[in-house]
């Protein structure tokens, strides 16, 4: 849960972070925009100073930029081209007749080189937005009434359609009467100002009186950019958004895998009981999905277990039943002692038949149930495999049974010494059943393994069949079948133990002749577990 919340926290860090690189960014990813807009704006009023200062010779340029400033608008000023100490892709676009904005001393300026000539127009602009507006068409509005003082009051509608060409904003000449503003605007207008005028908060227009006639002249409307009109709404907006898709990020692959998890639960609610979440080892689920799946792999280890002892029990019992009520009705129609000491003999042996075999499917019902707290030990493997083996030769007096250990006998070895006696003894159980003379149980260890092999000198197991004797109730068909005993229950359990231990049984060819099961495990202590825990897979 921890690396969950560190994760959520990464995210919002680094989408806090790119807010604040676009906060110290702002300013290079508005000018361009900001300057062309500018440019826009100001394109109609260079072609007409153009015009004019192109008609004059040089040295009348400053008197007539004076005579413009005195029309209340920003200042022109003339600078010389070779005079600019800018960055070459600024001077190239100059050269190239574009308009170019710069900041100084938090004012903005826009340049525009007139003529291909030695001289560069400046153009400052940083006061209220009204006034920055009127001051900017100032200058505008005197090069339109200069143009238009050319001709004849008559022919101003036409002349006008001539000198608004190349402004990129509606120019528009109209009668003082038409021009509906405000109190304070129209008095600007009467006095021969520039008067401003907003429309519904989006649309500005500029208007002024050309001359001491009764026409004026509109421009606009002027839109701006909503990355500018509205910066600060587009700058939270911006920082909603990163935090939105950071939570998304952080969020999705929970929902995701939450969905996965649902999803098996009711797959394993209806009773599919293979589902499995499987999810990847990143996800901050896979603790909880590891759970579910060991939790639905015991039950379907269980439920398959059931399953087979039910049908093992109803196979299994069937047969000393069966021989009982033989046994039994045989009995009641004898009057032979003799005959019926045979009966009852022979009724004890199927008890202690049914008594053995109630105690093997109890044992491995329980190993299959749960796996058993491990004591892990180091210990000597000498004395406990002698005396393992000397148990098992008990009553045994036509059978060899050698015991052999390679390498050193005191050598500490680590292993539950309770279970693997009960796996070593099933083992030594199934080779006194199966062999002929001799029995041999060696020990070794090397390259971190542990290894006990116990060989007969019997009949052997054929090798398409050795992997199937350690499945529960499985008997060959061979010499090792019912009729020389056992349930098929033993194997099952050697393996089982072999795995608890964190390694596996298996069968191979013996160099004495017969079968050699082999138990492998490795020599560090696996996890020892607790009780119910699942198997240790092999």
């Amino acid at each position: 849960m921890g690396r969950l919340f560190t994760r959520l926290y990464l995210i919002l860090g680094g989408a806090m972070a790119l807010y604040v690189v676009g906060i110290v960014n702002l300013g290079t990813l508005i000018h361009g925009p900001l300057e062309q807009l500018y440019a826009e704006y100001a394109q109609g009023s260079f072609t007409l100073l153009e015009q004019r200062l192109k008609a004059l010779p040089a040295d009348r340029w400053q008197p007539f930029i004076d005579r413009l400033n005195s029309g209340g608008g920003y200042p022109l000023r003339l600078t010389r081209f070779d005079r600019l100490k800018w960055p070459a892709t600024q001077l190239q676009r100059l050269t190239q007749g574009r308009t170019v904005m710069r900041e100084h001393d938090n004012v903005a300026l826009l340049y525009h080189r007139i003529l291909q000539s030695p001289w560069v127009l400046e153009l400052p602009f940083n006061q209220t937005e009204e006034d920055d507006n009127r001051r900017l068409a100032a200058s505008t509005f005197s090069l339109i009434e200069m143009e238009l003082l050319k001709q004849p009051q008559a022919a101003w509608p036409q002349a006008l359609e001539t000198i608004k060409a190349p402004f990129t904003f509606p120019v528009v000449l109209i009668e003082m009467a038409q021009a509906s503003l405000p109190e304070s605007a129209q008095t600007h207008l009467q006095q021969g100002q520039v008067a401003w005028h907003r429309v519904d908060d989006d649309h500005d227009y500029l208007y002024r009186q050309m001359a001491d006639s009764p026409y004026a002249v509109k421009l606009g409307p002027f839109y701006e950019p909503i990355g500018i009109d509205h910066l600060e709404t587009l700058l939270l907006l911006a920082l909603a958004l990163l935090v939105a898709i950071a939570v998304l990020i952080w969020v999705y692959p929970l929902w995701r895998d939450l969905r996965r998890l649902q999803a098996c639960t009711d797959a394993l609610g209806g009773g599919d009981f293979t589902a499995r979440v499987n999810l990847r080892n990143g996800s901050p689920l896979t603790p909880l999905s590891t759970a579910f799946d060991g939790m639905a792999e015991r039950i379907q280890r269980l439920i398959s277990s059931h399953k087979e002892l039910t049908n093992a029990v109803s196979h299994e019992l069937r047969t000393p039943i069966a021989r009982l009520r033989f046994g039994m009705e045989m009995l009641a129609n004898s009057d032979q002692p003799d005959e019926r000491q045979h009966y009852m003999d022979g009724v004890n042996a199927d008890i202690d038949e049914l008594d053995q075999l109630v105690a093997e499917m109890l044992t491995y019902a329980r190993f299959d149930r749960e796996r058993p707290t491990l004591h892990m030990q180091q210990q000597p493997i000498a004395p406990w495999l002698e005396q393992v083996v000397a148990q098992a030769h008990t009553g045994e007096q036509t059978l060899s049974i050698e015991c052999r250990i390679v390498g050193d006998r005191l050598r500490p070895t680590c292993f539950e010494p309770r279970l693997m006696a009960r796996a070593l003894g099933n083992l030594l159980q199934n080779a006194r059943r199966y062999a002929r003379h001799r029995v041999v149980v060696t020990f070794s260890c090397e390259d971190g393994h542990c290894q006990l092999a116990v060989d007969d000198d019997g009949t052997g197991i054929p090798e398409a069949a050795r992997d199937d004797v350690f499945e529960p109730f499985t008997r060959l068909d061979t010499s090792r079948d019912r009729g020389t005993g056992g349930y098929g229950l033993g194997l099952a359990i050697v393996q089982r133990i072999s795995r608890w231990h964190g390694g596996k049984a298996r069968i191979e060819q013996s160099p004495i002749g017969g079968a050699r099961f082999l138990i492998c495990w490795p020599e560090t202590a696996p996890d020892s577990g607790t009780p119910g825990g699942s198997e240790t897979p092999a």
